[in-house]
């Protein structure tokens, strides 16, 4: 697994500078990677962050959908706890971005999205990796390559699959957004790429996610905002609020630092007292109250001790930053009270 690696800088002398474009002599791969030398087994400040511009949203089937690019840069894939650096390739134009979130209650919903846009001579179609940065949050993208300025007919396919739906009478059905979007090069390329200071990059940590109406990067609710809360636990990087809504289990486990929901794990628990029993899984589910989270009906009596534990660590891939979080399997309890 590439969790650590060793790498020479040779860009030093910028500190902390904040560039639109003014060194594009290094071309269209990421020299900002360099400047991180040995990289912590835990989310830590990543050496730039990438400016993005808007493309277009459309509400359907009960989503909302956002489309968005910034520069091409490359990433991490993850199978099991396996990661994979995606290159970037010469001909990639943009890094297309696309978030959904449930309709009446705004917040982040995990999905598979597919995108189809007509080019010149033929046709992208592309499912979009789900993955996690540090500034847009949950989001799903891939490098792309767009042949030339002008506007571009997007069809993009939410399939809400794997994840259920609190309420046993509500479905995620699949939906279709049809949008339109222009896209300028010259845009792209004058997006502001910002070198976090040598201080900071490479500690434990994380830059500010996005914010402002509309582009701001989906966060968790705080377990303060959650049913009859227990407590939060924690297992590595990843924190995990705990809370019950009658004889349902709630486990909510986002990133530290910024919140953001992390999705595509597996999470179980188990009881220690009067009604022990065997492990329970928590499914994969979503409630407009909730948001994301993992659930399931248990039995819980007054001061019993609960244990949640990772089973799988979250299937996304990784903007830099969270290439190397998220792969502990550990577990924690808590007691509930009397």
């Amino acid at each position: 697994m590439q969790r650590r690696a060793a790498l020479r800088s040779g860009l030093a002398f910028l500190g902390g500078a904040s560039l639109a474009g003014c060194l594009d002599t290094l071309g269209s791969q990421s020299a900002w990677r360099d400047l991180v030398v040995d990289r912590p087994e835990a989310v830590y400040v990543p050496p730039e962050v990438h400016g993005m511009v808007p493309l277009a949203g459309a509400s359907a089937g009960g989503y909302d959908l956002s489309l968005s690019a910034s520069r091409p840069h490359g990433f991490w894939t993850v199978t099991g706890t396996e990661t994979n650096q995606v290159a970037m390739r010469e001909s990639d134009s943009v890094h297309l971005m696309a978030t959904v979130r449930e309709s009446g209650s705004g917040r982040y919903l995990p999905a598979e999205v597919r995108v189809s846009i007509p080019r010149e001579g033929d046709r992208l179609d592309r499912t979009l990796w789900p993955m996690l940065s540090q500034r847009m949050g949950p989001h799903h993208g891939d490098n792309v390559t767009l042949p030339g300025p002008g506007t571009y007919a997007a069809s993009v396919r939410v399939l809400p699959a794997g994840v259920r739906h609190r309420d046993p009478s509500t479905r995620f059905e699949p939906a279709v957004h049809d949008v339109e979007f222009e896209y300028d090069p010259a845009a792209i390329e004058a997006l502001e790429r910002t070198v976090i200071d040598e201080t900071r990059r490479g500690d434990p940590g994380a830059v500010e996610p996005m914010g402002g109406e509309g582009s701001a990067a989906p966060t968790a609710p705080p377990i303060e905002a959650l049913p009859t809360p227990l407590g939060t636990g924690r297992a590595g990087d990843c924190r995990v609020a705990v809370a019950l809504d009658g004889e349902y289990l709630i486990a909510s486990p986002r990133t530290p630092h910024n919140g953001f929901p992390l999705a595509a794990a597996s999470l179980s628990a188990r009881t220690e007292g009067e009604n022990t029993g065997d492990s329970v899984a928590l499914s994969e589910s979503f409630a407009p109250g909730i948001g994301h989270h993992y659930g399931a009906p248990v039995e819980l009596a007054e001061g019993e001790r609960v244990t949640i534990a990772i089973e799988t660590p979250p299937q996304l891939a990784r903007h830099e930053g969270y290439e190397t979080a998220f792969f502990d399997r550990g577990e924690f309890s808590l007691r509930l009270p009397r």
